[in-house]
């Protein structure tokens, strides 16, 4: 009886769903010239000079970064993905890149359109989900990402954050 119920307990976190984060994690979801996914532990850091929150999830050759820039405080919400090329003063939005190798390249994708939706969550951190619109850097290829993240610790940014272009910056 004791081992039935184990196994039934070890198949039930076998088949935990692939597309829910743990604590700190980000999981993403993409389709190229095949399907592929992407979990690990993710990283976040709010520049208060500038309103800049730069959340990044690397695991060797594959990274999925997004800058979130709100009016002023980070608050839950809907941010709209704009290019970085031209460059757009309005607030809020967010930006985004990804990368990975495949079998012959390493390949770069910036943020072209989408959503980032920060939820609620344990204060300190940052949890919410991703629905980006990537163009491949120097080709016309576009790529869709989709994920979530959930609980990610924030941190604060080096005194000297933020964005280069940003207004007032001199």
């Amino acid at each position: 009886m004791r081992l039935s119920r184990l196994l039934a307990l070890l198949l039930c976190i076998g088949c935990r769903s692939g597309t829910e984060p743990s604590t700190g994690e980000l999981v993403a979801t993409w389709r190229d010239s095949s399907a592929a996914s992407f979990r690990t532990s993710a990283t976040a850091q709010w520049c208060r000079r500038d309103s800049l929150l730069e959340l990044f999830a690397v695991r060797n050759d594959t990274a999925v970064g997004v800058a979130i820039m709100p009016r002023d405080t980070l608050a839950s919400g809907r941010y709209p993905v704009f290019s970085s090329v031209p460059f757009k003063g309005i607030r809020p939005q967010a930006t985004a890149a990804a990368r990975w190798m495949d079998q012959m390249e390493l390949k770069g994708f910036e943020g072209a359109s989408g959503t980032v939706a920060l939820t609620d969550g344990p204060a300190g951190t940052v949890s919410g989900t991703l629905d980006l619109l990537l163009r491949r850097t120097g080709a016309p290829d576009t790529l869709r990402i989709t994920g979530r993240f959930s609980a990610v610790p924030v941190e604060s940014a080096i005194a000297a954050c933020g964005r280069a272009n940003r207004p007032g910056a001199g």
